[in-house]
């Protein structure tokens, strides 16, 4: 297909459809001549579920290059900050209590070229992990403090971040920016597709609009995938041999203490998965992500009521969503992209799902096709999108496959599973050497740094001796911890409470608990 692409119609909305959206109308149209018209067409029957998503580090840089206010945003969106993920029992220690470890947005530093960690591995103090010792983070999260100083300029701070959102608002806010910037909306159902004789897709036959020629289509029909999979028969990729969770109760639930908020997100294992906490300004996005082969919906929301306690009404009745874990093989075949749950979706955990998605809209706007499909640029694009996927996929089933929990499902994620190679040659390789950079390319979100807070939060590095220890004078720890020390103290002791800054940025006094609506009934 060699004719110029000068429409783009996108259809399906919710975060997949309008960052999208927003991120084309803007990177391809800096210049009046030459734009490139989108075009959203959405479903007036598919509801759009607010629960609370995460972000990942690189976040903020999207939403400055988008041009979006980030103290807007935070108002608008309901947003919190996120400084690190917390893991909660997903492991047990050796004296039989339940472990908790976090996975900081940070790396933990470099002494004399080696990683600080085989410094800490061989002088460390007992108890306090490379980040305790070396970094504020932890302290910060705990104490719910803000990682951005009262009145602070946009996307500046002091420690790294990034947020927590409700995704439907986040949505609506998107949807209004898009729109301003030239972006068309039509909402109405889509019937089918129209295939030509090459099998490019033609038209979409819409209910109230009847044919609707098209040029190039972005499919963000969730779990679907109505135009890549099913009208172009793309083949998706089941990751149920690799993950066992395939079902999610969202429920979210009144803040406990609405003047304590912790900059992070909180994952706690359960009998058959795990529960998110993930913290709002309004209320706490929370659920259950389980298998539903070793445990029952019904089951699975006793469990989840008990583990939330007296927040949860005996009568909520949430959804149960099912999730397709997996990918399809190719996100670009002939004219059409998939975007977000229609292109895959790994896990909830880590929050992956909107780095995908802004991802993949990057992506498409680097090897857009103005002058025409070019297939070197479909296979680069589809090529970068598989080694994401590969890399969040390994990361994801390390979390699972290292738990020594001895409930049957656990047992199941690390005896019942396909390890991919990548990963099981790495974790045969980590019980001999610590992770280095040429372990693990870290190209897209997950470096070896990740892998080795997880790893060492979990105790898998318990070798009194690793290669390269001779090698390590004591003399530069000693210098980073002196240095270190007051340094945290420093920074802890100038940042404001997490509450107390998302209070100043909505104008409510300092003390004034934040006002929610819970809706369990979704």
């Amino acid at each position: 297909m060699s004719e110029r692409i000068n429409t783009v119609t996108i259809v399906g909305g919710g975060s997949a459809g309008w960052i999208t959206a927003l991120v084309l109308t803007t990177m391809l149209n800096r210049v009046e001549k030459n734009r490139i018209r989108v075009t959203l067409i959405e479903s007036p029957r598919i509801p759009n579920i607010g629960v609370g998503e995460g972000t990942v580090t690189g976040f903020s840089r999207l939403l400055r290059q988008l041009g979006i206010d980030e103290t807007e945003f935070m108002r608008k969106s309901d947003a919190t900050f996120k400084c690190a993920g917390r893991f909660k029992g997903w492991h047990t220690r050796t004296d039989g209590k339940p472990s908790v470890f976090y996975n900081p947005f940070m790396e933990g530093g470099y002494i004399d070229g080696f990683q600080a960690y085989y410094y800490h591995q061989k002088f460390g103090a007992s108890g306090r992990n490379l980040i305790q010792t070396t970094q504020p983070t932890i302290e910060m999260v705990e104490r719910g403090l803000s990682p951005k100083l009262l009145g602070s300029k946009p996307y500046e701070s002091l420690a790294p971040y990034t947020y927590h959102l409700n995704a439907k608002a986040f949505s609506d806010q998107l949807s209004s920016i898009a729109k301003q910037r030239g972006v068309a909306y039509i909402q109405d159902e889509m019937l089918d597709v129209e295939l030509d004789e090459r099998g490019y897709i033609s038209a979409l036959n819409l209910e109230q609009k009847g044919r609707y020629p098209v040029q190039f289509v972005i499919d963000c029909t969730g779990f679907r995938g109505r135009i890549l999979q099913q009208a172009l028969g793309e083949p998706f990729l089941d990751y149920s041999k690799h993950l066992l969770c395939d079902r999610a109760i969202p429920l979210p639930v009144p803040h406990r203490d609405a003047s304590h908020i912790q900059p992070c997100t909180t994952a706690t294992a359960l009998t058959a998965g795990w529960v998110f906490n993930v913290p709002l300004q309004s209320r706490m996005g929370t659920g259950y992500i389980y298998s539903s082969v070793h445990k029952s919906d019904d089951e699975a929301l006793h469990e989840l009521k008990q583990h939330l306690g007296d927040v949860v009404p005996d009568d909520a009745t949430p959804p149960v969503i099912r999730m397709n874990i997996g990918r399809v093989r190719r996100s670009w075949v002939k004219n059409c992209v998939a975007c977000g749950l229609s292109a895959g979706f790994v896990e909830p955990l880590e929050a992956t799902a909107i780095f995908t998605i802004e991802q993949t809209a990057r992506h498409l706007s680097f090897y857009f096709p103005e002058f025409g499909i070019k297939e070197s640029a479909v296979t680069k694009f589809n090529q970068l999108l598989d080694e994401q996927y590969r890399e969040i996929l390994d990361f994801i089933v390390m979390m699972y496959y290292t738990s020594n929990r001895d409930e049957p499902f656990w047992k199941s994620a690390r005896g019942d599973i396909e390890v991919p190679e990548s990963l099981r040659n790495n974790l045969e390789l980590w019980k001999h050497y610590l992770p280095n950079a040429n372990d693990v390319p870290g190209r897209f979100l997950f470096s070896y740094w990740n892998y080795y807070f997880i790893l060492a939060g979990k105790g898998y590095f318990s070798q009194k001796h690793y290669p390269g220890e001779n090698m390590l004078r004591k003399e530069p720890w000693n210098a980073l911890l002196k240095k270190a020390e007051p340094g945290i103290a420093n920074v802890l002791g100038k940042l404001p409470a997490h509450t107390a800054y998302l209070n100043s940025i909505n104008r409510r006094p300092s003390g004034k608990k934040v006002l929610y609506s819970v809706n369990y009934r979704q």
